[in-house]
């Protein structure tokens, strides 16, 4: 389905809430990339496609299960695309941010925990959020603590997850068209959230994977 994948290249538990700390990331000029497009009229009419971000750093206060960080704050886990049955995957479909939380158990002091089933990717000034790949909207709109969500299937039961919304492109309706990399919300923090960022949720025959370390690899052409 995402063979003429084609982006603009710029450089199950309940969700019991992500806690993000609005720390001042970086802009222009910086590590992660350029400063997020500022509202306005025909902001998605107008948008930019998504770009492909090369690398993937971990916000300042970091966050758990996150995987190495490198010697520059870099998460070496990262790769550019997540392959699926279904094709080609965004891996950070941002238009700039952080990693603030990996998929996994989550701890408390207390002895206690619970499953974090995606990955937060953060930015306190918000931008774009873009479809990972190309498929069809199965759910736009609120959904209790994930706040404001998108969901896309892209075919050979593999869907993505994109909660926390600030907002929602209002061209998408259930059973519409999305292209990869096509603008569908902003970055917000509806919902069950202390922080504007992503959670970013993917799954693969009906079971949730960790977004980072899930098909880092293309699978062999013989």
């Amino acid at each position: 389905m995402l063979r003429n994948f084609a982006l603009g290249v710029l450089g199950a538990s309940a969700l019991a809430g992500c806690a993000v700390t609005n720390t001042p990331y970086p802009r222009v000029g910086d590590v992660y990339g350029a400063a997020p497009t500022p509202a306005g009229p025909n902001i998605y009419t107008n948008a930019p496609r998504a770009p492909l971000h090369s690398e993937l750093f971990a916000c300042g206060n970091w966050g758990s299960n996150i995987g190495e960080i490198g010697s520059r704050g870099e998460t070496t886990l990262y790769t550019p695309y997540i392959y699926t049955p279904a094709g080609a995957l965004l891996r950070n479909p941002t238009e700039v941010a952080c990693l603030s939380s990996g998929f996994g158990w989550r701890g408390t002091a207390s002895g206690g925990g619970r499953l974090h089933n995606g990955l937060d990717l953060a930015n306190r000034e918000g931008g774009f959020i873009y479809a990972a790949g190309e498929g069809r909207i199965t759910e736009a709109g609120p959904r209790g603590g994930y706040g404001n969500v998108v969901e896309i299937d892209h075919g050979r039961n593999v869907r993505t997850l994109y909660a926390h919304l600030d907002d929602i492109n209002p061209s998408l309706r259930r059973g519409a068209h999305v292209e990869a990399g096509e603008p569908i919300g902003r970055m917000g923090m509806t919902g069950n959230a202390t922080g504007v960022h992503l959670h970013y949720e993917v799954s693969v025959d009906g079971l949730l994977v960790d977004p980072l370390q899930y098909g880092r690899e293309a699978p062999a052409i013989f």
